[in-house]
């Protein structure tokens, strides 16, 4: 950029101050001690305005809303667009290190926190030289792209015992408590939400020995702690306030076959759960925290539809306009359920909102979710999220009912195979084709953690065969993997709450 000489402009001044001297009193010119800063701002190229903050105690002028990935590629040569000053007169240090007016008419690179200095009319003038101030100038950029999930590899969840099969996870309290069955055996490992994997897997006392729970839910009765509850295959509640220790509810009858979700409105709970009653038919009942009633649902006589989920339950809150809040589930069927206009199998989504659970099945087979095993639903930074076993792909709905494949940005880690080799989660870590695991989304921090099991992982990729023609074929990849914890966040939510202290 183009830079004039200091020493040119400050001759100008004291010769100002020269003649203004000789005149009459009255004609005296006064010199403005002030060099502070005033007004700053930056030509941000068509990337919207940012405001910049001027901290004139830090001498720091910054954008606290960063700009967006990459771009580096604009600020290396940026024009300034704004830059107010009582004396008018900013400089910089050239590449002799001599003070130097900048020109704001030539653009600047602010790739690199850049020092400035202003200086005040005395300063030019000779009368106080010392009065002048430097600022610095840092413009903040975005380091990754606000719209992509970010995954961190948080090691083996443990190195005693591997977890090999199938496995259920629920946060409790402020810990992430992972149950899984080695070796004929129920285990607990106990993970703390800020240091997971520092935890050491317990056996359980109370549940059915060898046995995964088929669900488990917390749930608060008016007048009592929290507790965990759990159903087993045996058709009973198990209760527990520690995760360890289990023994049969009282709060519960017989024939319990899976819980299914809590609901809270109007600061009434409710905890949802299923019934298979002797004549083999399912039927939906509830309790709720102020009355510890068995009620039986009244639509439809309370019956379970054939194509409700009864295996692997995954289940989120969401809140309407209308702050109410609504059960989203998923879960594995005994009974395939396809699209309304087609042979393709489906995931389907049920709602709940306290007083009856409804099919968000839809009739389109262009807008439907994919049939996944083992389905896993969150709600997001306002959007709802499936995704299931094998890991290929996310779909995403606003409100659970049309779906569609999620950005490219919202996936999980996919290696380049065509280098070889295998993956290393620490390096280039793929999620294709694993099958056991256990997801929890914290609703504090908004971490979404997934536990895989140990075990061999196998997937098909389509790839080009010939560049030439750009013909494609399958190739089918395998690997194996050590039981591994990930964490991962939309990036966007990362800035947003660093910026609310979280």
């Amino acid at each position: 950029m183009k830079i004039k000489f200091l020493s040119f402009i400050a001759s100008f001044f004291m010769v100002s101050f020269v003649i203004t001297s000789c005149l009459d009193d009255d004609n005296n010119i006064e010199y403005s001690p002030d060099a502070t800063i005033h007004a700053f701002a930056l030509d941000t190229a068509g990337l919207g305005s940012y405001k910049f903050t001027i901290d004139q105690l830090s001498r720091e002028i910054y954008n606290e809303d960063s700009l967006p990935v990459h771009a580096d590629t604009i600020i290396d040569k940026i024009l300034i667009k704004t830059l107010t000053t009582a004396s008018g007169v900013v400089t910089m240090k050239d590449k002799s290190g001599n003070d130097s007016v900048i020109n704001i008419n030539d653009s600047i690179d602010l790739r690199e926190d850049l020092t400035i200095k202003v200086w005040s009319t005395e300063a030019l003038a000779g009368i106080s030289p010392n009065q002048t101030k430097e600022y610095t100038i840092k413009v903040n950029v975005h380091q990754h792209d606000p719209d992509s999930l970010r995954w961190k590899y948080m090691d083996k969840i443990n190195n005693q015992i591997q977890i090999t099969g199938e496995q259920k996870s629920i946060i409790f309290g402020s810990e992430v408590f992972t149950y899984s069955v080695v070796n004929s055996r129920l285990y607990v490992y106990k993970n703390s939400l800020t240091n997971f994997g520092s935890g050491t897997p317990q056996e359980t006392i109370g549940l059915p020995e060898g046995k995964l729970p088929t669900s488990i839910i917390t749930f608060k009765f008016d007048g009592s702690n929290a507790m965990l509850y759990a159903t087993s295959d045996d058709y009973k509640v198990y209760e527990s306030e520690d995760g360890i220790n289990w023994e049969v509810s009282k709060k519960f009858g017989d024939k319990v076959e899976l819980l299914l979700a809590t609901l809270t409105n109007n600061q009434i709970s409710r905890i949802c759960y299923i019934k298979k009653e002797a004549d083999n038919q399912r039927y939906f009942y509830y309790q709720t925290n102020d009355k510890q009633i068995e009620t039986l649902e009244t639509y439809d006589e309370g019956k379970v539809p054939a194509n409700f989920p009864t295996k692997n339950i995954s289940y989120t809150v969401y809140e309407s306009a209308t702050n109410i809040k609504s059960v989203l589930l998923v879960g594995d069927t005994e009974t395939a359920t396809l699209a309304d206009d087609s042979e393709l199998e489906t995931t389907i989504v049920w709602a709940y909102d306290g007083s009856k659970w409804v099919e968000f099945s839809t009739t389109s087979s262009v807008a439907y979710c994919p049939k996944y095993t083992q389905p896993s639903i969150i709600y997001y930074n306002d959007l709802v999220y499936i995704f299931g076993q094998n890991f290929s792909s996310i779909y995403v709905s606003n409100q659970g009912l049309f779906w569609r494949k999620a950005n490219s940005k919202f996936a999980f880690p996919h290696r380049d195979w065509s280098k070889g080799g295998t993956p290393n989660p620490s390096v280039d870590p793929e999620f294709r084709g694993k099958t056991n695991y256990s997801m929890v989304l914290d609703p504090a921090t908004q971490n979404l953690w997934i536990i895989f099991s140990k075990g061999s992982a196998s997937f098909e990729e389509e790839v080009e065969k010939a560049e030439s023609t750009k013909s494609t074929t399958t190739e089918t990849r395998t690997y194996n993997h050590d039981s591994e914890v990930w964490r991962g966040r939309l990036n966007q939510l990362w800035f947003d709450l660093a910026k609310a202290g979280k």
